[in-house]
Order: C-alpha cells, then structure tokens, then sequence
C-alpha cells in the first residue's frame, strides 16, 4: 500500500480515534471515536471503481451497527427497560468485527481488498470494539457470541479455496481470544495482539510479494516458499511449541481461574482449527505442478523461522502466574 500525503493523514486519525476508544471513560466518547475511525478508514479503502461498491456496502454496515450501539447507550440511560442494552451492544459491535453470525459481510469485503488492507481490518480496526466489549459488557453475555465464532469458523473454513476468506475465517476465531485476553488482563492481550498483528504482517506481506490468492497457486511455488508458509500458517493456529501459542497458554491458564468451561472449549476449538490448517498443509505441500519452474527459485527466508523458535524460548523462560 503506497502512503501518499492524503493517507498517511487519514492513517494517523485512524491510529488517533483508536487510541481514543482506549482512554475515553464515557459510552459517547468512545462512539464518536468509532465513527471518526470509519470515517478515517473509508478513503483509505476506496480506491477503484470496484472497491467503492464494497466502500459503501462497508460505510452502510458500520452505520447500522454504530445506530444500534447508539440506541443501546440511549437505552442504558433509562431506569426500566424491556430489552437488555448489553445485548443490543453485543450485537453491534459483533457486526461491527464481523464475528459469526454478522460475517457474511467482511467474506465478500475482505476478498476486494489489497493484502495490506486486509492487515489493516484483521488488526487495528479489531481493537475498537475490543476494548468497548471490555469496558461495557459483562463477560457472561460474551460467552454465546464467543463459543459461536471459535467452532463455526474453523469449520466453515473446510472448503474455502481464497487465502483471503481462510485468512478472515481465521480473525473471525482469534477475536473471542482477543476478547477473553482483554478481561483477563490489558498486558496480555497487548502481548497477543502484538503477536498476532506481527504473524498477519509477515504472511500477508509474503503473499503481496509472491501475489498469491488462492492455495491452487501455492502448488507452483518453490519447496522453500511451501515451508515458509506452513510455518507461518502453524503459527497462526496456534501450535506449540510455536510462537502464536505462547500467548494462547497464557490465555489458556488465566481463563482456568474464570471459567473452565469457556477454557475447555476454547482447547477443543485449537484442535479443530489446527486440524484444518494441517489439512489444508498437507494438500499444498503434497500436490506437486506439473508446469516447467521457469521463475528463479527463491531463497529460504528464515524470519518465520526465527520468530517461532523464540516461541519455544519463551516456554523455557516464562511461565504464568
């Protein structure tokens, strides 16, 4: 993504309203950051003649759902309501993320965007709605929406061909970690947050470099390049001894004290979804292309490799408390 004048502006409102979400202490404050966020965010996206459909469709379900956060904190205000406002708030802000059900949206959304965009929407737009979640609504609302997304998302992504829809399938499951880790504690979700913010970043810029869509093209790519994205994929999974599992341990061990349930359910979700992504490995790496390799093999980069052997230092270490 080229950073011309016009959007390191709009990037730095963008950074700005989301620390504003962070330190605001009333419910209007934080939803006047949000939309200052959306407002920031839709000329980054926009771009083509293409994407201002999707821009749109964008800017409609951030409306809708920044309506109905509205309207809950309205609600709230009131002595004697019929409807709950952390449902209602719940609701919104799911859309807001797109977690499952509210995700139909973000599939066709994310597949039109450039890959540093997509970083962008699996990162810094996640922690907004994180941190409201966080601040207004009680853990036990959470739990449905949570248990929802770590099994249907793993699952519905079986027969998906775009690394695009496999890659928003896979914020979709890592949001309920998010959530859970804010709860738990604000250094531990910053310290899975910037984890998971730097495996994104490493695979979405080799998949920008390598410009790579669907996992038939991984086929005609290199042993080395395979490996390097089997590594990365691993990691985001969240397999041990890994560094996308260090955080998740944490998480793990914390939530025990909370809810053992939400714990256990969380461990069966790691299994089921590291599962796919060995299932999905495995076709890659077996599947050989029959085309003449006439493109200069490329060298093995050892920054994946790197980062997950710090994983596994971070093990001998640390240990939570």
């Amino acid at each position: 993504m080229l950073m011309n004048s016009t959007k390191l502006m709009f990037m730095m409102f963008l950074t700005l309203s989301t620390v504003m979400v962070y330190s605001s202490s009333s419910f209007i404050m934080s939803w006047l950051s949000m939309e200052i966020n959306l407002i920031s965010f839709l000329p980054i996206i926009t771009k083509s003649k293409k994407m201002k459909d999707q821009s749109m469709k964008y800017f409609i379900i951030q409306s809708l759902s920044s309506s109905m956060m509205l309207l809950s904190i309205i609600m709230n205000f009131k002595i004697e309501t019929p409807i709950n406002f952390e449902n209602l708030m719940m609701m919104s802000l799911m859309m807001k993320m797109g977690m499952i059900p509210f995700h139909l949206w973000i599939l066709s959304f994310m597949e039109k965007l450039t890959w540093m965009k997509c970083l962008l929407m699996n990162t810094i737009q996640k922690l907004s709605p994180i941190v409201i979640i966080s601040q207004m609504i009680n853990f036990k609302t959470t739990i449905l929406p949570m248990v929802l997304s770590l099994f249907m998302a793993p699952i519905s992504m079986i027969k998906v061909n775009s690394i695009k829809k496999m890659m928003t399938y896979s914020s979709i499951y890592n949001s309920p970690w998010m959530i859970s880790s804010i709860y738990i504690s604000k250094n531990v979700f910053m310290l899975f947050f910037l984890i998971y913010s730097t495996m994104n970043f490493l695979f979405s810029k080799k998949m920008n470099e390598q410009n790579i869509m669907f996992f038939n093209q991984i086929t005609e790519k290199t042993s080395s390049s395979k490996i390097n994205l089997m590594i990365n994929l691993i990691s985001m999974s969240g397999m041990p001894p890994t560094m996308g599992f260090f955080p998740k341990w944490i998480i793990l061990s914390k939530m025990n004290e909370i809810s053992i349930l939400i714990s256990i359910m969380m461990l069966f979700s790691t299994i089921i979804s590291s599962f796919i992504y060995l299932k999905i490995l495995s076709s890659i790496l077996l599947n050989q292309s029959t085309k003449k390799k006439f493109f200069k093999s490329m060298n093995f980069n050892e920054t994946e490799l790197v980062m997950n052997l710090m994983g596994t230092i971070n093990f001998i270490l640390f240990k939570p408390n």
